[in-house]
């Protein structure tokens, strides 16, 4: 799967020309190519997708915060968004994480540009959320971009979701404190 035919999908969903290259001098061309990555990024951002997944020890950098305390670790330039980490108290301050922790993993999603690692449910996904973003530009039809960002959000992105979750054995459920809290622990 290619850049170009991702998009291809995306103008069916529009009832446009295709195109053969991004860089055609078309305005179909122009309009995809100019929110390309910001719709990959949005997409990529609502899962930690397993294509997408990388685990990774930041490094700690020397500066501090101003005040508070803490200490500062560089974030991976190609983060989309972190969705586990090894510290228990943490926040992102710009391109860092700061921790009290004195070092910190992280597991999260990267920008993966690379159309040849998207699953089939995800590419179907996303030529649909690229069709939502650029349809208003082309067609000056907000009804339809609505109803192409409701069959995003209603069945293109939670079937890739749902087929994504199935690759590989479920997460163990742990109790949390407010269950140990409630049961001290037995089960009667």
């Amino acid at each position: 799967m290619s850049r170009v035919s991702i998009v291809n999908k995306a103008i069916a969903f529009i009832g446009d020309n295709r195109i053969t290259d991004l860089s055609d001098d078309t305005m179909t061309a122009k309009a995809f190519n100019n929110i390309y990555v910001d719709s990959l990024k949005s997409i990529l951002s609502e899962c930690c997708w397993n294509f997408a997944k990388k685990r990774v020890v930041l490094n700690r950098l020397t500066e501090t915060p101003a005040w508070g305390g803490g200490n500062y670790f560089q974030l991976p330039a190609d983060v989309v968004r972190i969705f586990e980490t090894t510290a228990h108290k943490w926040k992102i301050e710009g391109n860092y994480i700061l921790t009290p922790e004195s070092s910190v993993g992280i597991l999260y999603t990267y920008l993966c540009e690379d159309d040849n690692k998207y699953p089939p449910r995800f590419v179907d996904a996303l030529a649909c959320r690229l069709a939502a973003d650029v349809c208003f530009e082309l067609t000056n039809n907000s009804s339809k971009q609505a109803e192409l960002m409701n069959l995003y959000e209603g069945h293109y992105l939670p079937v890739a979701k749902s087929m994504n979750a199935r690759d590989g054995s479920p997460d163990e459920i742990k109790d949390d404190a407010w269950v140990n809290a409630v049961y001290d622990g037995r089960w009667d």
